[in-house]
């Protein structure tokens, strides 16, 4: 397959990028629902703010399709300048602030919970990797975007040393 110019490859890159953080939300509202219920305010924050920085990087890759992704440390910034005319900015401005003092945990939890859905009726649905019934369609659909990526001659989502070939020379 051959990318005209760099859109094709640039598109699967950030969308790719955008299913692997998507997927790793299943994980993050199950931590913050996790905090809620054992009354754990600082972890509903901290989750809280991951989430609007996931969200907002989700949507900055899908309508932006901009890379590489900075730093860590300044993704949220990179993400939200990116979002600035988005409907759905000021949800992730205020899940990232991590709220006033005044929000109780399940409000904050109820915010997350919007976030996402409304996230993902953008985007799309990811299959919950975390579940029986979500595990094997969630493999194969990152197996799916991998072929793509590797045909557009493209990294992958997952950190290197998940996809390095470790096999000695000749054996593989």
């Amino acid at each position: 397959m051959k990318a005209s110019g760099s859109g094709a490859g640039r598109l699967a890159w950030c969308q790719s990028q955008a299913l692997w953080l998507n997927l790793a939300l299943v994980a993050r509202l199950e931590d913050l629902e996790g905090a809620v219920e054992a009354r754990q305010s600082g972890l509903v924050r901290y989750s809280a703010m991951a989430i609007g920085e996931d969200c907002a990087l989700i949507l900055a890759l899908t309508e932006r399709h901009e890379k590489p992704l900075p730093v860590r440390s300044m993704r949220a910034g990179w993400a939200l300048a990116r979002i600035r005319d988005h409907a759905l900015w000021p949800e992730c401005w205020r899940l990232i602030r991590s709220f006033e003092l005044s929000q109780t945990n399940e409000e904050i939890a109820a915010a997350c919970r919007r976030l996402v859905a409304s996230t993902r009726a953008i985007v799309g649905q990811v299959p919950d990797g975390l579940t029986h019934d979500g595990y094997f369609p969630m493999l194969a659909l990152t197996r799916e975007w991998y072929k793509l990526l590797d045909a557009l001659g493209q990294k992958g989502f997952f950190p290197d040393e998940w996809t390095r070939d470790r096999s000695p020379k000749g054996t593989a």
